[in-house]
């Protein structure tokens, strides 16, 4: 997926999304960032759907009203992914083992070169 870079309020309003652990509203994300209209948000919310960013998860209730709840579609972590080239991403990963100071996380880790590995050997 070809992924474009993201303007000052788009990345705002992706953060607010891949902080929260359920799907959001346009409400909530105004709720969460007072400092934007609700205008802005929306537009953006837009801009965000048609970029495949985001997707509308369900539906909610604001008050009396029913409303839309979005939930992004892309991690953060894949966003930031594709502008890295593979050296980078090497020495990133390589300095987050190096200063990873709970062995869980480094188990992890490992688990998931296994499954890499594995999944290379089969193909």
């Amino acid at each position: 997926m070809k992924v474009s870079h993201l303007t000052k309020r788009e990345n705002e309003i992706m953060e607010i999304f891949w902080r929260s652990e359920k799907p959001l509203s346009s409400n909530d994300i105004c709720l969460e960032a007072p400092h934007i209209s609700k205008n802005t948000v929306q537009a953006v919310i837009r801009k965000l759907l048609s970029m495949n960013f985001i997707e509308i998860a369900g539906l909610g209730y604001n008050k009396n009203a029913l409303t839309r709840e979005f939930s992004p579609c892309i991690s953060q972590a894949e966003y930031f992914d594709n502008f890295l080239v593979r050296d980078t991403s090497y020495e990133l990963a390589a300095n987050f083992i190096r200063q990873a100071e709970d062995i869980a996380t480094l188990e992890q880790i490992e688990a998931l070169i296994a499954e890499r590995k594995e999944a290379l050997q089969a193909a």
